[in-house]
């Protein structure tokens, strides 16, 4: 949160919906002088800062800017470690929609905790793939439209406000899910488009390595080569688990089984590096194990799919690179196959 007044009570009207004219008929003031406030031509009388913060919901403090952040990471942890307790692995949708309705609410009482409003719109859009793809709330249509609405407002609202530009791209990669899920396709590329592109490699980390190199020598050099090497990891990893994913669920058993035998390959490259691989490589080899299980099935060749099954759930139980909890989730998961379409 910033210091500046004028922005603040910008940011805090905007997030509690109210117009400039809304507002002012609440404080008894025009909305012209609203309007200066927020532009900062003129500052509102030192008598309605109690009544401007009660107006929005908020403490004085917030209001002009003191001591947010470190409040903000109090609060955000707390969130974040009862989100963990909301999921439901026995029936991830379900567990999806808790954590979406618990973060809402969480939202309304901290509405420029982008940390915690952002998490809010991305896991309302993976609460919109269990709409879409598991009909999920199939029996409340209205229901269902509403919270992802509600969620594209308030990825609206990081966009327009929030001055962190990686938090703003990920809001545009949330609203871009959403928007794919409710078959709105044209606004699903608006906020593709305006992502970062691969395409002429003009990437910070890729210039920063050398100019890492230059300033600081070549030991420093091997520091950011690692930390490039893990971020390529994580990108790779989110595009194997998309490639797995679709063509198993809607390719030839031929082109599947390919594709994963692939993509296999290239996580070992990385993990036989183990500084260059990450979390992500134990939970893209259970999706991709998963996907390659129900191609199988899909293929009619059930044995085929208890082998893929079997050999993965024992490859983990001795690697043990889960956790026990962890580990009892995945084994659900594919004994009962929850996800095979």
């Amino acid at each position: 949160m910033s210091n500046n007044l004028g922005s603040n009570i910008r940011c805090f009207r905007k997030n509690k919906g109210f117009t400039q004219e809304e507002l002012a008929g609440m404080l008894g003031v025009t909305p012209q002088a609203v309007s200066r406030w927020e532009s900062e031509a003129g500052l509102p009388d030192v008598s309605m800062i109690v009544p401007i913060a009660q107006t929005l919901g908020i403490t004085t403090d917030a209001l002009l800017g003191y001591q947010q952040q470190s409040q903000d990471e109090r609060i955000t942890k707390k969130i974040f470690e009862k989100m963990s307790e909301l999921e439901d692995v026995s029936d991830p949708g379900k567990g999806e929609l808790a954590v979406v309705e618990y973060l809402a609410e969480e939202v309304a009482k901290n509405p420029m905790n982008y940390d915690v409003v952002l998490k809010y719109v991305q896991r309302a859009a993976g609460l919109s793939y269990y709409i879409d793809m598991q009909n999920l709330l199939s029996d409340e249509p209205k229901r269902a439209q509403a919270i992802l609405e509600d969620a594209i407002r308030k990825g609206i609202n990081i966009i327009r406000y929030c001055n962190e530009t990686v938090k703003i791209n990920k809001a545009h990669h949330a609203l871009a899910w959403i928007y794919i899920h409710m078959k709105d396709y044209d606004n699903a590329r608006e906020h593709v488009n305006v992502l970062p592109s691969l395409r002429g490699h003009c990437i910070r980390e890729d210039l920063n390595l050398s100019l890492t190199f230059f300033e600081k020598g070549y030991e420093a050099m091997k520091d950011s080569a690692v930390e490039l090497g893990t971020l390529l990891f994580d990108l790779i990893a989110s595009q194997i688990e998309k490639l797995t994913t679709f063509y198993c669920y809607f390719g030839s058993l031929a082109e599947a089984l390919e594709i994963c035998d692939w993509s296999e390959s290239v996580i070992n490259a990385y993990v036989s590096k183990p500084e260059y691989s990450t979390e992500n490589h134990k939970w893209v080899l259970r999706k991709l194990n998963f996907s390659k299980m129900s191609a199988y099935v899909r293929a009619g060749e059930n044995e085929k799919a208890k082998e893929t099954r079997d050999k993965y759930l024992r490859e983990i139980r001795g690697n043990k690179v889960f956790s026990e909890e962890e580990l009892k989730s995945v084994e659900k998961e594919f004994n009962e196959g929850i996800y095979i379409l």
